[in-house]
């Protein structure tokens, strides 16, 4: 396992206790491993399904597969699945990595948490209708974290967040490192 090591602005994001964060930053600002170590920690100490969603399943295990396999400590994992791309850990939470380019295999299941990688590139409705009413039940969170890309459905999402509770969102520049 490896250490972990948030940088400052990083460390402000984790330390938010809203329910819903957007996070808006640059290439190479670190948010992949960021969100691993958020899924860790909720996967870690309240037991649910986690899941990390990118625009397509390959992006998810090229991402975060393997940084997420260094950063489990060995005795939190009861098992892995690399063809599913899944952990079921020692406390019965599971973290499974997913596609939104199919996205009605995303449907039927509740989460405790999710990350929303690269929203941005995703179709809206994968979180509006598919990903969101997931997340009822249980009060579960969800994280999102993109480069920006124009005025999209995610512009719009921080533009609504801004005034709602329970949300909080964050901008930094790939120089905030």
């Amino acid at each position: 396992m490896k250490e972990i090591r948030l940088h400052p602005r990083q460390s402000r994001i984790m330390r938010s206790k809203a329910r819903f964060k957007i996070v808006r930053a640059g290439r190479r600002f670190g948010k992949s491993y960021l969100a691993s170590i958020v899924l860790l920690q909720q996967a870690g100490t309240k037991k649910g399904d986690y899941w990390f969603i990118s625009p397509t399943y390959k992006q998810s295990k090229e991402i975060i597969w393997r940084m997420l396999i260094d950063l489990i400590p060995l005795n939190w994992i009861a098992g892995k699945n690399e063809t599913e791309l899944s952990f079921h850990l020692t406390n019965d939470s599971t973290i499974k990595l997913k596609g939104a380019d199919n996205e009605d295999s995303l449907r039927g299941v509740g989460l405790a948490g999710c990350v929303m990688d690269e929203y941005a590139f995703m179709k809206p409705f994968v979180w509006e209708e598919v990903v969101r009413p997931m997340l009822f039940d249980s009060g579960g969170w969800a994280m999102f974290i993109s480069t920006p890309k124009g005025y999209n459905h995610l512009y719009s999402l921080w533009e609504q967040a801004q005034n709602k509770k329970d949300w909080d969102r964050f901008h930094f520049t790939t120089y905030d490192n």
